[in-house]
């Protein structure tokens, strides 16, 4: 190992957690393109924890809010998300835990009410399977569908 490819490589993760929040399977994987050795790779991601590039408990909880409030997601996307990523179940439910359950189903609610407009059904079975169908693959439970689907006909 030689310590001029590490500290190159340290500089450049660096600077893409500077840019942006990562966790540890985003820099490894992004090492492993890069074609660095395994050992050489861990060396330098144990470095950016030491130097609090990294940041797990901060990345989850950034991630959860982006993909929340910025991209519509539900709660079960972004549980599947975080969990490819190799996070720790414990750290995960905390940072879903901090989620505002009122808005998350304000904004089902927008969203399948946006959906319904948009959408051609023949009839109004079809309708609500497209719309739960729709809300199942954003990551909202089943039971929030149901809930929210049933005040459209309470209109």
């Amino acid at each position: 190992m030689d310590i001029k490819h590490i500290n190159k490589h340290l500089t450049w993760a660096q600077r893409l957690c500077s840019q942006k929040e990562c966790c540890v399977y985003d820099v490894r994987v992004k090492l492993r393109a890069k074609g660095v050795e395994p050992q050489e790779a861990e060396e330098v991601i144990t470095a950016l924890i030491e130097q609090d590039f990294l940041n797990e408990v901060r990345y989850t909880h950034a991630f959860v809010h982006d993909k929340s409030k910025l991209q519509g997601w539900g709660s079960e996307k972004i549980r599947y998300a975080l969990r490819v990523k190799q996070l720790p179940d414990s750290l995960i439910h905390s940072a879903l835990a901090e989620l505002d359950q009122d808005a998350q189903k304000e904004r089902l609610f927008r969203l399948l009410e946006a959906k319904r407009r948009s959408v051609k059904a023949a009839s109004e079975i079809d309708l609500r399977a497209k719309l739960i169908r729709f809300a199942l693959a954003r990551g909202f439970t089943y039971d929030k569908v149901m809930a929210v689907l049933s005040t459209f006909h309470a209109e």
